[in-house]
């Protein structure tokens, strides 16, 4: 299995309003997003998304994979645990043995 670092992490917290405001007014990551529920931050070289979220909080890093179940199956084989698991396009959260969360997404060619 491949596994490719996405340019894309995630901050999932409950405080979102204080969250957006730390990254565009103290970091000045411009907020792309007019959605009063996400922050989409230009962090160059990554985006940084602001989600608001009341069972999962912290960092998440995204990993591109061409087949979603088999990533899940070889991670889980290692010593990964899955944080919420809703399928394909959506969130598939795994926490590594080190306490790292990684959003897996099943990226094609076509992506």
């Amino acid at each position: 299995m491949k596994f490719t670092m996405s340019p894309n992490v995630a901050v999932r917290t409950e405080r979102f309003p204080d969250a957006v405001a730390f990254y565009s007014n103290i970091l000045g990551f411009d907020n792309r997003s007019d959605d009063p529920a996400l922050g989409d931050h230009d962090a160059n070289p990554l985006n940084l998304f602001v989600i608001e979220d009341e069972e999962v909080s912290g960092l998440v890093m995204e990993l591109f994979v061409d087949d979603l179940e088999s990533a899940r199956n070889e991670l889980l084989a290692n010593g990964c645990e899955v944080v919420r698991w809703r399928g394909k396009g959506q969130d598939c959260y795994i926490r590594d043995p080190f306490g790292v969360i990684f959003n897996l997404w099943e990226s094609t060619d076509k992506d």
